[in-house]
């Protein structure tokens, strides 16, 4: 391939980057994009990247430290988060379930009644994917969200009496069907597909959720994030 002088380095990261995430997808038996698409896939990814940053943010490279992490073997990852869509007056809440080698075994979509703050909103979404992976027969799970505020109230067990603390009680009361779970903060680009999930939510009505195949677009992102 010819590199003309207009070619970013940043699309040269994006486009190898989805090249190793196909070769990943094959190893473990996912499904993969075909090759012919793996250029506009990375054109769309990182435009949609560069556009959720703010305009002081770099937009240079693609931060792949921050990605998605899979569970030890033995255990699964819950990723939720929730959405604000302002100009609908509602939100989404968004939940992805994968297993160590990074394969879903269940994701939901779903709009909500707007909460009063943010923070609610993001308790929310963690009651739903608690409740999810209880509904799933899930037993040693690692549930994994980007609010700091809402890992640390579950984390500590202790009582709240903030707006979302009646959230957290319903969380800390649904945790004796698991074996074993671990709350666990993570940096925003590790949860882009929970959080593609929450804002999928606006053009849909009422829950879908998919259990096998996902959607082409999150799917894409699913390829992309393993690391």
């Amino acid at each position: 391939m010819q590199v003309g002088d207009d070619f970013k380095p940043e699309m040269f990261a994006t486009i190898t980057w989805s090249l190793w995430n196909r070769r990943n997808a094959l190893h473990f038996g996912r499904e993969a994009l075909p090759i012919t698409k793996i250029s506009s896939a990375a054109c769309t990814l990182l435009h949609d990247f560069i556009n959720s940053q703010t305009p002081k943010a770099p937009i240079s490279r693609i931060a792949i430290w921050h990605q998605w992490h899979s569970p030890e073997q033995g255990f699964v990852k819950v990723n939720f988060d929730a959405a604000h869509f302002k100009h609908k007056n509602s939100a989404g809440r968004g939940v992805i379930v994968r297993d160590w080698r990074g394969a879903n075994l269940g994701a939901l979509s779903v709009p909500t009644m707007l909460s009063s703050t943010v923070v609610d909103l993001e308790a929310l979404a963690c009651l739903r994917a608690v409740q999810f992976a209880a509904d799933l027969g899930l037993q040693r799970v690692i549930f994994e969200g980007d609010s700091t505020t809402i890992i640390s109230a579950i984390s500590k067990g202790t009582l709240n009496l903030s707006s979302f603390g009646s959230i957290v009680d319903d969380v800390w009361h649904s945790l004796p069907s698991f074996s074993s779970v671990i709350f666990s903060h993570v940096n925003h680009l590790g949860n882009i597909v929970a959080d593609a999930l929450a804002k999928k939510a606006f053009s849909i009505v009422g829950c879908h959720i998919w259990m096998e195949a996902l959607p082409l677009d999150i799917a894409e992102l699913v390829n992309f994030d393993v690391h």
